[in-house]
């Protein structure tokens, strides 16, 4: 029967589908792996002690943040940092 059909090849859809889905999380997960590898040898390749990377990082984070700051809060950070 032609329902018959459909729901077998529905059934083989569902697998090729799940096969597909578990080789994606599967790439992605080496995609993580390698990125993070490369991190590594990147931050091993600089000559600075622990606590400099943190700050260097920290300087990044404080970097990303200041465009979403309104004009008056940018204002006030870059005065304090500056001085301080």
């Amino acid at each position: 029967m032609r329902i018959d059909k459909l729901k077998a090849e529905l059934s083989k859809a569902r697998e090729k589908a799940a096969e597909w889905q578990a080789r994606a999380k599967e790439i992605e997960r080496q995609i993580t792996e390698l990125e993070n590898t490369e991190i590594l040898q990147m931050v091993r390749g600089v000559a600075a002690s622990p606590e400099e990377l943190r700050e260097l990082l920290d300087w990044i984070r404080t970097a990303k943040e200041l465009p979403q700051m309104d004009s008056a809060k940018k204002e006030d950070f870059e005065r304090e940092n500056k001085n301080g």
